[in-house]
């Protein structure tokens, strides 16, 4: 079964993921603490697609995904936030995230981001 890590706090959003997931055969570890998600994650070898809500203001992105590389380093990477916070999403970008988008985007592109780059190999 594929795996599917999320780092968000967003409640809501995170509902709508798990049903997603759910919907499509995968499994889904979430937790709003980068350090608390690895955990989970340790020793789970089919993590295909790890998401980042960037409206959590974590101070060290690139800590962050050194670790989700260092955890799981055939993930794809998908950082989104709000498209006002344009710095932060460029940031995103340069620390090394696969994909960033806005948020809107997200929501609109969630079932074939999910469908498509986690994919069971």
């Amino acid at each position: 079964m594929t795996t599917i890590a999320y780092l968000t706090s967003d409640l809501i959003f995170q509902s709508r993921v798990a049903s997603l997931v759910s919907a499509l055969g995968k499994r889904l570890v979430a937790d709003r603490v980068p350090d608390k998600l690895i955990e989970k994650l340790t020793g789970v070898s089919d993590v295909q697609l790890a998401i980042v809500d960037l409206s959590l203001g974590l101070a060290d992105l690139a800590s962050v995904i050194a670790s989700i590389r260092e955890c799981c380093p055939q993930a794809i990477t998908v950082a989104y936030g709000p498209h006002v916070h344009e710095a932060r999403l460029q940031q995103a970008l340069e620390v090394g995230f696969d994909q960033v988008m806005a948020r809107g985007q997200f929501d609109r592109q969630m079932h074939s981001l999910i469908a498509t780059e986690a994919s069971d190999a």
